[in-house]
């Protein structure tokens, strides 16, 4: 049987336990505090009692534990229990703790104590009320995306019938009840407004979990600062993810889990459901003797190669051939309507013996080489023409695109399975991994190995000094030996002859200064780049915007000199397209788009017909404009996150605050929102990212057009891409604006003596060389004193004095042994 001990930090182990009995009761004697000693606060529970104590020498562990180790609680009985439930926390928790803040026990660990207000986070077993805000929000985010998944599984499961049974084989997009295409206009910006506020809200899900892959563990932390200096905290970088000290594997395997099945979802979410205009061949056929050999081309189509009303005139039947070319009547007709009856007019003298006289298949295999139908002397085009009468309303349906629908429902149940799992998986465990910049600060106040000492005033990003075992080898040019390699001359890079501790408590004595760097210095090479796609990308939309209002303000001035109260009768007549029988307005909306819409979108292109290739660059064009845009959005989010960060560390200098933590729980500690954007922050930030993306849907999309004929099982599918002025200007005006925010955090600095922190793992760390006490309110960073050489900062639940401008501020005591390794 395994040591129940095993999985608590290395601070617990052989040297420290939990007293539960004497810390229920505020009772302090065991450990050298006196109930009427003035120095120690205890008034921040309601009966002047502190919850808990967690750290105290074996030596002093009561004889009544158990059998199953020194760490297991005591049930308390009597008075003992009526005082835990005073307190306000749960006994079986105090079984446990933090798991493994470090491999082996240390020195360090053995000089602190840690009083300590609240429970340590373990999932309880219950599903919503007895848990923590962040496991809330974890299992309302799964419930969430499993809802969308089930909506998309519901989608394909109705129309798989319809997608089996489709006639043309060519297209996947099926379903959708045919209406009026005014009617559908509105549907379909009612279906892809939530569309985009659901594929919004699945980035942000899915984004909250990629945070809580990359996020350290606290028994990584030590590691990680004597490995890499240095990591951030707070947010989902990837790169975070190469920190790890173990599980890197399978970290990186969920966070492209997680990224491989987002992509899809805005690539495609905007082209699963989508508008498709349905044109359907005339049902009345009338047919009028000519006898003059040329025959008349007003609103007739006169092409020998158009299938259909070859059908008509020899078969009585207006039919769709299986060649998409031959569909020529239709598809040379803009207007994309369903005409009532078609008139066929033929040359008398050549073609009256051939007047409906055979089959709709017979008369489709009476095409020449050339591909003209004919019969003896008379020929379509020559002596046989169409002229389409009783145009009908427009028709159209919200078709359900299965290939986007499948992919869709894959990707959305993956996402749902895993976050299932992680909250499933998580149930009845401590938490440990580090969500937030306060709980790194907890995390290295309860155990002292995983303080960073004598750098209480070194920023974010600046350099810090290292401890290195120096071996001389080929690289080194000073012929002078060096055991660390300092000097000028030797060679530090080689792993083979350099051992290098990058926390090892080096003196690193800061000079206080009140005025910090900007964020873009902090980041330096990444927002420069962030800020070159940024640009590019408002450049381009910007270029767009100019282009289309200059065509605009030309046709415009067109319509004013043909149309316009002010124009001259002797004009003449206006250019093919412009009327003077509608307004301006609606010239111009009709000409360039309006606010977009299937009805008024303007066509741009028109891909291949009955191909799954158009279909998938149809997804492309449709979605690729708001898929660039998540990308930027999320680097937004980044900066806007450690801006957020910055701000609330830079908080804790003005006044007692309580730390955001999502691995303890207490009167000490806050749950005030999730992660590090607050509600007024992240809520804005989600309704612009929504409106943006519809923005840009309804800016460039695909249309398709279908062409079904019912009786003869023939089906035909074409997409044309199709843009709006209206929405790509006000897409330019919200992509500016965003760029304008970046720039905005870019610039961002704080004034303050407390160092910038920006999400720096080692900056948390090196704060809380001397906070040994979590009350509840709060606590606060400043001056802590002159020690030795140096004077000292942090943070401290009591009272801090004030940092002194230009003073050196290190560590308040500098051992003897650290004293040596700085020789």
């Amino acid at each position: 049987m395994s040591d129940p001990t095993s999985s608590f930090p290395s601070f617990m182990n052989d040297d420290y336990t939990y007293d539960i009995v004497s810390s229920a009761r505020g009772d302090y004697s065991a450990h050298g505090y006196s109930d009427e000693d003035p120095s120690r606060d205890n008034t921040s529970i309601g009966d002047d009692r502190s919850t808990r104590t967690l750290l105290r020498p074996l030596s002093m562990a009561s004889s009544t534990h158990d059998k199953k180790g020194p760490y297991e609680a005591v049930d308390p009985s009597g008075d003992d229990l009526e005082s835990a439930q005073q307190d306000g926390y749960n006994l079986p928790y105090l079984r446990r703790n933090l798991s493994q803040a470090s491999s082996q026990p240390t020195a360090r660990s053995k000089a602190t104590s840690t009083i300590f207000e609240g429970q340590f986070a373990i999932d309880n077993g219950g599903w919503w009320n007895r848990q923590m805000l962040v496991d809330r929000s974890l299992r309302a985010m799964a419930a969430l995306m499993s809802v969308f998944a089930l909506i998309m599984v519901i989608i394909v499961i109705v129309y798989f019938k319809d997608f089996i049974t489709r006639e043309n084989k060519h297209s996947t997009s099926v379903g959708g009840k045919e209406g009026s295409c005014k009617t559908m206009e509105g549907k379909n910006v009612a279906v892809h407004l939530f569309i985009n506020i659901a594929a919004t809200m699945i980035l942000g899900m899915s984004n909250t979990y990629q945070q809580l892959v990359t996020a350290l563990k606290v028994d990584e932390i030590r590691w990680v600062l004597s490995k890499w200096g240095d990591s951030r905290i707070g947010t989902n970088s990837p790169f975070a993810i190469k920190h790890k000290k173990s599980g890197r594997p399978t970290a990186i395997l969920s966070w492209l889990l997680l990224i491989c099945t987002s992509m899809p979802i805005h690539f495609l979410a905007n082209s699963v459901i989508g508008p498709s205009f349905y044109v359907r061949p005339p049902s009345e056929i009338t047919y009028t003797p000519i006898t003059s050999a040329s025959l008349p081309r007003v609103n007739g189509y006169n092409d020998p190669g158009d299938a259909g009303c070859w059908t008509a005139f020899r078969a009585g039947r207006y039919a769709f051939p299986d060649d998409f070319e031959q569909l020529y009547t239709f598809t040379a007709d803009s207007s994309l309507q369903t005409y009532s009856s078609v008139n066929v007019q033929y040359y008398a003298a050549n073609c009256s013996e051939y007047v409906n006289t055979t089959s709709v298949a017979g008369a489709q295999k009476e095409v020449n080489q050339y591909l003209e139908f004919v019969i003896g002397n008379c020929d379509l085009g020559e002596n046989v023409s169409c002229v389409l009468d009783g145009a009908t309303e427009q028709t159209c349906r919200l078709n359900v695109r299965m290939q986007a629908a499948f992919i869709l429902a894959g990707c959305l149940s993956i996402k749902a399975i895993y976050m299932i799992l992680v909250n499933l998986l998580a149930r009845r465990k401590v938490k440990t991994q580090c969500l937030t910049f306060g709980d790194v600060i907890v995390a290295s106040a309860i155990d002292p190995d995983l303080r960073v000492k004598n750098e209480c005033m070194v920023n974010a990003e600046d350099g810090y000094r290292h401890l290195t075992d120096h071996t001389c080898h080929k690289h080194c040019k000073d012929p002078e030996p060096s055991p660390t390699g300092d000097s000028i001359g030797h060679c530090q890079k080689c792993k083979k002859f350099n051992k290098i501790d990058k926390a090892a408590d080096l003196v690193h004595p800061v000079i206080a200064i009140k005025y910090k760097k900007s964020l873009i210095s902090n980041l330096g090479l990444t927002a420069v780049t962030q800020m070159i796609i940024l640009m590019a990308c408002s450049v381009a939309m910007l270029g767009v915007s100019v282009m289309i209002a200059v065509f605009m303000a030309y046709d415009g001035s067109q319509w004013d000199y043909y149309c316009g109260p002010n124009a001259k009768p002797d004009v003449g007549s206006p250019p093919t397209g412009l009327t003077c029988d509608e307004s301006k307005t609606t010239y111009l909306n009709g000409a360039f788009g309006g606010f977009g819409g299937f009805n008024t979108s303007v066509n741009l292109a028109t891909l291949q017909a009955d191909s799954l290739t158009s279909e998938q660059a149809a997804f492309w064009v449709s979605n690729g404009a708001q898929l660039l845009y998540s990308i930027l959005y999320l680097l937004l989010i980044y900066n806007i996150s450690l801006i957020s960060m910055e701000r609330d560390w830079g908080l804790f200098e003005e006044s007692h605050r309580k730390p955001r933590c999502t691995i303890v729980k207490g009167r000490a500690f806050n749950q005030s929102y999730l992660l590090q954007l607050t509600k007024r922050v992240l809520y804005p930030m989600m309704v612009y990212s929504s409106l943006m993306h519809w923005l840009l849907g309804q800016a460039i999309s695909t249309r398709e057009t279908i062409w079904s004929d019912s009786k003869s099982k023939i089906e035909h599918s074409q997409y044309q891409v199709v843009y709006a002025a209206y929405p790509v200007w006000l897409s330019t005006v919200l992509m500016m604006t965003m760029t304008g925010i970046c720039w905005w955090a870019f610039t961002y600095r704080r004034e303050g003596f407390i160092p910038q922190m920006y999400g720096s793992l080692r900056a948390c760390c090196a704060s809380t060389t001397e906070l040994d006490e979590f009350r509840s309110q709060g606590i606060q960073w400043g001056d802590l004193g002159e020690g030795e050489k140096f004077r000292h900062a942090g943070f401290t639940s009591g009272e801090v004095g004030k940092i002194v401008p230009a003073e050196l501020y290190c560590g308040r005591d500098l051992p003897e042994e650290l004293e040596k390794k700085t020789l």
